[in-house]
C-alpha cells in the first residue's frame, strides 16, 4: 500500500507514519497544497496513493478543501480514487458527517489516534 499523511503538526504526521509503516510506504505533507502536489506527482508517475489521511483543520487550506481538489484531480486524470480518512480532533459531528456526505472521504479517524482503531479502519476498507 502507498499512503499519504497530511497534517500541519509534525508530531501528528510522525504518529500516523509510524503506525502505517508496518503496512505501507508512507509519504507526508504539511499542508493541503503539499498534499495536492504529492497526489498530482503520484498520479502522473503512474503510482497513485491507496490511502490519504487528511487532517481537517489546517491553516490556509482546510482538509475539506484539499480533499475536494484531490477528488477533482482524480476525476480529471481518470485516476483510481484513493481511500481517504479525515483525521480530526474536532468533536463537531457536522465536520465528519459533511465530509462523508460530500464524498470527500470514506471514513474519519478521531485524534488522538489509537492504533487499534486505525488498524480496524484499514481492515474495514480492505487496505490490509
Amino acid at each position: 500500500m502507498k499512503a499519504l499523511v497530511v497534517d500541519d503538526q509534525e508530531i501528528n504526521r510522525e504518529i500516523l507514519q509510524v503506525m502505517l509503516e508496518e503496512f505501507a510506504v508512507v509519504s507526508t505533507a504539511a499542508s493541503g497544497k503539499e498534499a495536492i502536489a504529492a497526489v498530482t506527482a503520484a498520479i502522473d508517475g503512474g503510482s497513485p496513493f491507496d490511502l490519504i489521511c487528511m487532517d481537517i483543520s489546517m491553516p490556509s487550506m482546510s482538509g475539506h478543501e484539499a480533499m475536494q481538489r484531490i477528488r477533482s484531480l482524480e476525476a480529471e486524470k481518470q485516476a483510481v480514487r484513493a481511500t481517504a480518512f479525515m483525521v480530526t480532533a474536532s468533536s463537531d459531528p457536522d465536520d465528519m458527517v459533511s465530509a462523508l456526505i460530500q464524498g470527500e472521504c470514506d471514513d474519519y479517524l478521531p485524534k488522538p489516534v489509537m492504533r487499534r482503531t486505525f488498524v480496524e479502519l484499514l481492515q474495514k476498507h480492505h487496505l490490509i
